[in-house]
C-alpha cells in the first residue's frame, strides 16, 4: 500500500482548475506565451529582475476573453478589461481600459508554420493611449524549431515607446532531453543603450523526475549601461 500527502493528491494539476486563483493564473499564462520564440525552459530576458524591459501586453481583474475556432487553421483571439478605480467606481465609469486582438495562421498546406499577430489598446486617463503590437513567425522541421518575433510599445511620447527582436532555436535531442538558444534585444526610447538578452537553456525528463535550467546574461537592464546581469537557474520536478 502507498501513501500520498494529500497536498499532493488533490492538489490543482493544470491553471484552469484553479479555485480563487483566476488572476494569478492568467498572469502566469501570459507570460508563458508572451515570448513566442521556442526555448528549452526559460526565455533570455528571464532573471533580470523589475528592472529589465519586456513588452507583454496587460492582464488583470474582469478580463474578457474570446478564442474561436480554427477555421482553415486560422484562429481569432479578443480580450477586453474595464478598470473601475476609486471615485470612478463610484461613478459607474471607468478610470482606465484595456483591449486586445489578435490572430493565428497554421496554414494546412504548411505543415510546422505558424504565424501570428496581436494588437493592444490601452488608456489609463484621456490622451494617453498607449498600443502594443507583435507578429512573430515559428517553424517546425525535424527535430528544431526556429522563431523570431517583432514587438512595439507606441505611447504618446518617443521617450516612452520601445522595441524589441527575438530570436530563438531549440532542438529536440530524443524524446526526453531538449536544448536551445535564444536572444532578446529591447530599443527603449528613454535610453541609448539597448537592453541585449542571451541565454541558453536545457531540459531533460526521466520518469517522472524532470531537470531543467538555464544560463542567461543581460547588457544594459533598463536601458541603464553598464546595468549587467549573469546567472542561471536550476529547476528539479517530480510528478507523482
Amino acid at each position: 500500500m502507498t501513501n500520498k500527502i494529500l497536498a499532493l493528491k488533490y492538489r490543482p494539476q493544470v491553471f484552469k482548475d484553479l479555485i480563487g486563483q483566476e488572476v494569478m493564473a492568467q498572469t502566469i499564462t501570459n507570460a508563458i506565451k508572451l515570448d513566442k520564440t521556442p526555448n528549452a525552459y526559460e526565455e533570455a530576458w528571464d532573471g533580470g529582475g523589475t528592472s529589465s524591459v519586456v513588452i507583454n501586453g496587460v492582464s488583470g481583474n474582469d478580463t474578457i476573453m474570446y478564442t474561436s475556432e480554427s477555421f482553415g487553421g486560422v484562429t481569432f483571439k479578443a480580450a477586453w478589461m474595464p478598470s473601475l478605480d476609486g471615485d470612478a467606481a463610484a461613478a459607474g465609469t471607468n478610470e482606465s481600459h484595456y483591449s486586445d486582438f489578435g490572430v493565428v495562421i497554421q496554414p494546412e498546406m504548411a505543415e510546422g508554420l505558424e504565424i501570428g499577430y496581436a494588437m493592444g489598446t490601452s488608456e489609463t486617463t484621456g490622451g494617453t493611449e498607449v498600443d502594443e503590437n507583435t507578429m512573430y513567425a515559428s517553424y517546425a522541421y525535424g527535430s528544431f524549431t526556429l522563431g523570431y518575433q517583432q514587438s512595439d510599445f507606441d505611447a504618446p511620447s518617443s521617450t516612452d515607446s520601445d522595441d524589441s527582436t527575438a530570436m530563438g532555436i531549440s532542438y529536440q535531442v530524443n524524446d526526453d532531453l531538449s536544448i536551445s538558444y535564444n536572444t532578446h534585444t529591447t530599443d527603449l526610447g528613454s535610453s541609448t543603450s539597448d537592453q541585449e538578452s542571451t541565454g541558453y537553456s536545457i531540459s531533460y525528463t526521466m520518469g517522472g523526475i524532470t531537470i531543467a535550467g538555464h544560463t542567461n546574461e543581460m547588457e544594459n537592464i533598463g536601458g541603464t549601461a553598464n546595468s549587467d546581469y549573469e546567472g542561471y537557474e536550476i529547476n528539479l520536478g517530480f510528478a507523482f
